[in-house]
């Protein structure tokens, strides 16, 4: 039981009196305003937050795949099938004129070209992965710093967001 004074006439009450004595003024408490405040409407609107979130996801897989779109492997592919059929008729003229040297050079180039198209390959495929990594994070955060912001919006009151 501690005495207060009447913020209307200055007068001191004890703090249990709900009107003060001497006008008549109502005094609140200050446990009841910060009751108030904890009665504040929290507005969440959950389902549209995870839809948002659903579609951030999938655009972010999507962009890890597409986003490296120049495929390497494809390109030389492509460009082995032609030097193959290349190699095909010259290693033909080469047993013709007995040409070795002409031979095994082919033949080390084609190994050679299909090795850099599997090595480029690896290395777009790291690429992805590393974006897939980043984008898997990103959307992590994104969900802890919600989770954060409910906690705020449940601890202390804060209505709409303006």
């Amino acid at each position: 039981m501690a005495l207060i004074k009447c913020p209307e006439c200055g007068k001191e009450v004890l703090d249990e009196v709900t009107i003060c004595p001497e006008c008549g003024y109502e005094i609140v408490s200050q446990c009841d305003a910060q009751c108030q405040k904890k009665d504040v409407p929290i507005y969440r609107n959950k389902k549209t937050t995870a839809i948002a979130l659903w579609v951030v996801a999938c655009s972010c897989f999507i962009i890890a795949f597409t986003r490296v779109n120049n495929d390497d492997y494809a390109f030389y592919k492509g460009h082995y099938q032609t030097c193959m059929e290349g190699y095909a008729e010259n290693k033909s003229t080469a047993n013709a004129y007995n040409g070795g040297l002409f031979k095994s050079s082919y033949n080390y180039i084609a190994s050679n070209y299909e090795d850099m198209a599997k090595e480029d390959n690896e290395k777009l495929w790291e690429y992805r992965i590393q974006a897939i990594i980043l984008c898997v994070g990103g959307i992590f955060c994104v969900i802890l710093g919600y989770k954060k912001y409910n906690k705020g919006v449940e601890n202390h009151g804060i209505s709409k967001m303006s």
